[in-house]
């Protein structure tokens, strides 16, 4: 007996020898895969094979931004495999996300949740999974034909959705080891650099370096007060071209920079090409910046 979801099971829905086989095949296919993005394109291959769905995806939650964002897919438009977001709520993988509880819907257009967003979509199945006992994630496939998808169905996607969710679990994990032992090395270069100079300038390029390097960021700079604490003035950069370096000090009440300041608490912005809060928008778009 197979259970649906760890946290949506579906009652009363069994599978049969044959059903139960093919899962086995495909988790033994799995194992022996060891990278992550093979093995979540193995799973939306067999999304779609079990389902005779017309397309299938995975999407995570992000925890920095509480938005749905597509990590793998198959059968869906260019268009949308390039920094596709969605908030939590919205749609219907946006539902499932939200409420951890799968959706298996005969007819989209009856679906006030729906929301189109490419082709002719007329049935969708989408179920969550959970990493480390939070639903962090969407299996979902479409179809362009109606009533495509059952509890069978629904049962099989989310035996198929627990093994995505060990798979990015274990990518995680291994991401945040990679990343503490970057942060302790980072950490550990910047303390020799600071015990070999006297002089802050150094200090400060040595610390802008090292949080780039840290951060795969394209850029880094370090602004300080001046005594009127009303000016931000550039005093070390990495990666920066000229312009950048020779651009006009900030006002801490007029810039996003500033804004961090009157915070007192670290703020992002997504896309500082569309963004209002940021002043030097052509700057950003000459050195190549997007996020900051």
């Amino acid at each position: 007996i197979i259970m649906a979801n760890s946290s949506s099971p579906v009652s009363g829905t069994m599978l049969n020898r044959e059903q139960l086989a093919r899962l086995y095949d495909i988790s033994q296919e799995l194992q022996a895969t060891l990278e992550p993005k093979v093995a979540l394109q193995l799973i939306l291959q067999h999304a779609i094979e079990l389902t005779a769905a017309d397309s299938a995806s995975i999407s995570l939650v992000n925890p920095g931004n509480a938005l749905l964002e597509l990590e793998a897919s198959r059968g869906l438009p260019e268009s949308l495999t390039h920094d596709y977001q969605l908030a939590l709520g919205r749609g219907i993988t946006g539902w499932v996300a939200k409420h951890g509880s799968p959706a298996l819907i005969a007819d989209v257009r009856e679906d006030a949740r729906y929301m189109s967003l490419w082709g002719d979509v007329r049935s969708e199945l989408a179920v969550p999974f959970d990493v480390h006992g939070e639903v962090r994630g969407v299996l979902n496939v479409d179809s362009t034909e109606l009533n495509t998808f059952d509890e069978t169905d629904q049962a099989m996607l989310s035996a198929l959705a627990i093994q995505a969710s060990r798979i990015i679990g274990k990518t995680w994990l291994f991401k945040q080891i990679q990343g503490k032992a970057a942060m302790l090395e980072s950490l550990a270069q910047i303390n020799e650099t600071l015990q070999q100079t006297l002089s802050l300038d150094e200090a400060l390029e040595a610390v802008t370096r090292e949080a780039c390097r840290l951060m795969s960021a394209t850029m880094g700079s370090v602004l300080l007060l001046d005594e009127s604490k009303d000016w931000l003035d550039l005093k070390a950069s990495y990666g920066a071209g000229k312009t950048y370096q020779a651009k006009p000090r900030l006002h801490v009440d007029e810039s996003f920079a500033g804004a961090a300041l009157r915070r007192d608490h670290p703020i992002q912005l997504k896309d500082v090409r569309r963004s209002s809060l940021y002043q030097n928008t052509e700057l950003a778009c000459e050195e190549g910046l997007v996020s900051m």
